[in-house]
């Protein structure tokens, strides 16, 4: 257990706290830990102006949104790359693979977009989503077997 702070040091601790250093400065400059700061001026009926604190929560909730926004912009510029190659693809394989990454990137974009909306829509878009894959699923299944057929049959 570490000894208790000399009074010097526990004045200088209230002392930068009245003088409005946040709690983190405080125990910079007072070469205290956070948590030993927080006693002591908690004892004492200190308080630390949270205003900056709520501000920069506040900025940061700001950055995370434009930076969902970025990336889910980004998802869209990926999904029409993929539905254009999707539309393109040359065998049924390759067709399926492709439709499952659109359906992914889809599916991420949605969840992005939905963590700032209050939009009940993503739900409906996940279900509708969920049954293209279902009908992909199916398509692909009716392809192989369609190909298993065709490489069993003699010639």
């Amino acid at each position: 257990m570490p000894a208790p702070l000399p009074d010097q040091q526990r004045e200088n601790v209230l002392g930068l706290a009245r003088a409005g250093h946040s709690r983190n400065e405080v125990a910079r400059l007072s070469g205290v830990s956070p948590a030993s700061v927080t006693r002591i001026c908690s004892a004492a009926g200190v308080t630390f102006d949270r205003t900056a604190t709520a501000a920069a929560v506040e900025a940061r909730v700001i950055d995370m949104k434009q930076a969902r926004g970025l990336l889910a912009s980004g998802l869209l510029d990926d999904i029409a790359e993929a539905r254009h190659r999707l539309h393109r693809a040359g065998e049924a394989r390759e067709f399926f693979d492709l439709a499952r990454s659109v359906s992914v990137l889809t599916n991420a974009h949605v969840r992005i977009i939905g963590v700032d909306s209050t939009d009940q829509g993503a739900e409906e878009a996940r279900s509708m989503l969920g049954s293209i894959m279902t009908g992909l699923a199916l398509w692909q299944a009716q392809q192989d077997d369609q190909q298993q057929d065709d490489e069993g049959t003699p010639q």
